[in-house]
């Protein structure tokens, strides 16, 4: 074919395209945005093993001009459960409409008795002869911000979420006010701390919300790396920005430099690794549990017609070796997991080893 008629096949080839782009309803616009957005996006095609390409050609023709909004978020959830990635989400509005379901043995063992283990949690306590359970900040499906007691020169608290109001999570100026009221009730926390010997940082089941980063910068006693990040950017599927290094340093304020146990497992999502990325390699912290989730990306938010809006994670976080933390999750020093036989014998063995293990590094 000469340059000429490659030429003229382009010139073609582009105006049918742009008319039947212009011809698109507004069902198919919206998938199209959704589908191209992903594609420019989304960091993790590779890691889960899904053809993006091949979604398209299996989800396109299922959309036409008489599809409904709620027949379209059907397909869109469709295309993307695959994924298995709890920061991919469409939302009318202020209401999630779709969440991507990523798997959690954690969830799994304690479906529907999950609050039957925090009542062993604060039952083990009060058997190591812990102060009764003080209930403190905002309440959210019942339950508190955080849950703080002293006994024997230890300190606990359990950080239950990495947000004070439901609210905050769709509105800036809502979440900075917020981060706010949370570093006010937690440096007084801390600051009640003062003298004990050690404490739990309990971040089981946290899924998540802001500030994890900031919260940690109270326990930090020493500036460092503590990971790396990656943004996918427009391209192909592996065009991604330089790696980038991550800092922390500790908190001009408040800080407390005595040894810390965290309690995580594979519920323990998004901003609360951000807390246990930032103080995982820290020479006075241990992580007892399982690994967090694995779930670290900020979400990327994408907009359709008719309000809606989507999100989905760009970002690639690395540990300070170039590993890959999605999916792996933070590691923890010493694995061990709850399972229901702790509600049954009324005793928390991951409680009972972090108080071993500050006992130990105290003396």
């Amino acid at each position: 074919m000469t340059k000429l008629l490659i030429t003229i096949f382009l010139c073609i080839t582009s105006i049918v395209f742009a008319q039947n782009k212009k011809a698109l309803s507004l069902p198919e616009k919206d998938f199209e945005k959704f589908w191209t957005t992903f594609k420019d996006n989304y960091a993790f095609f590779d890691l889960k093993g899904i053809n993006w390409d091949d979604a398209y050609i299996q989800y396109r023709n299922q959309v036409k001009a008489t599809t409904t909004q709620d027949e379209l978020i059907s397909i869109l959830g469709k295309m993307v459960d695959p994924l298995q990635d709890g920061h991919i989400t469409i939302s009318k509005g202020d209401d999630i409409v779709y969440k991507n379901k990523k798997p959690s043995a954690f969830k799994l063992e304690f479906k529907g008795i999950e609050k039957e283990l925090w009542k062993t949690s604060f039952k083990t306590l009060e058997n190591e002869k812990f102060e009764v359970i003080k209930e403190i900040g905002p309440v959210v499906n019942d339950e508190y911000l955080y849950y703080t007691s002293q006994g024997d020169g230890i300190g606990y608290i359990r950080i239950s979420r990495c947000f004070g109001t439901l609210e905050s999570l769709y509105s800036t100026k809502k979440e900075l006010k917020d981060i706010k009221l949370m570093l006010t009730l937690f440096d007084s926390i801390v600051n009640s701390f003062s003298k004990t010997k050690g404490i739990i940082i309990d971040m089981r089941a946290n899924g998540g919300g802001h500030a994890g980063d900031l919260l940690a910068k109270r326990f930090v006693l020493q500036e460092g790396i503590t990971h790396y990040k990656s943004t996918k950017i427009k391209g192909d599927y592996q065009t991604f920005s330089p790696l980038r290094p991550i800092v922390i340093t500790p908190n001009k304020g408040v800080r407390y430099t005595n040894p810390i146990v965290i309690l995580t497992n594979d519920k323990t999502a998004s901003s609360a690794e951000d807390f246990t990325l930032a103080l995982y390699k820290q020479p006075h912290v241990t992580t007892i549990g399982t690994n967090t989730s694995g779930m670290l990306s900020d979400m990327f938010e994408g907009k359709l017609s008719r309000d809606l809006f989507f999100t989905l994670s760009n970002d690639s976080y690395y540990t300070v070796d170039r590993i890959l933390l999605e999916d792996r999750g933070v590691p923890v020093q010493i694995e061990m997991r709850n399972t229901k036989n702790d509600i049954s014998s009324n005793r928390d063995p991951l409680i009972i080893k972090a108080l071993e293990v500050l006992k130990i590094d105290s003396k």
